[in-house]
């Protein structure tokens, strides 16, 4: 019985932690579409977006941006790296994804014509 409560418990944690990624990830998505000043369902797209790409990224997140920052891995433990790096996702996550998208969209326009 134990076991399963042990189980639980570690659950709840990962999944707390799996939701302040979200958080700090929609806060950037959020500081992205202020700062482009995109309309309203725009923006809750991407809030959406930054939130989801921060909490599937998890701590992979923090080994991204160390590597695309060239800090040294031992920075990763350190205080707020997860917020941090979970907030940098939920900024340019949904700017990645759309200019993915766009070049796909523009690729598949010239081959239709």
């Amino acid at each position: 019985m134990s076991d399963d409560k042990h189980l639980l418990a570690i659950l709840a944690g990962q999944a707390g932690a799996t939701i302040i990624a979200a958080l700090w990830g929609a806060l950037g998505g959020a500081t992205n579409a202020l700062t482009t000043q995109m309309r309203l369902r725009d923006a809750i797209r991407h809030i959406v977006l930054g939130a989801l790409i921060a909490a599937g990224m998890g701590s992979l997140s923090m080994a991204v941006i160390m590597a695309w920052l060239s800090l040294p891995i031992a920075a990763i433990p350190a205080g707020g790296t997860s917020g941090a790096a979970s907030y940098i996702m939920g900024v340019f996550g949904p700017a990645i994804i759309e200019l993915i998208l766009a070049r796909l969209r523009a690729r598949k326009e010239r081959n239709d014509e």
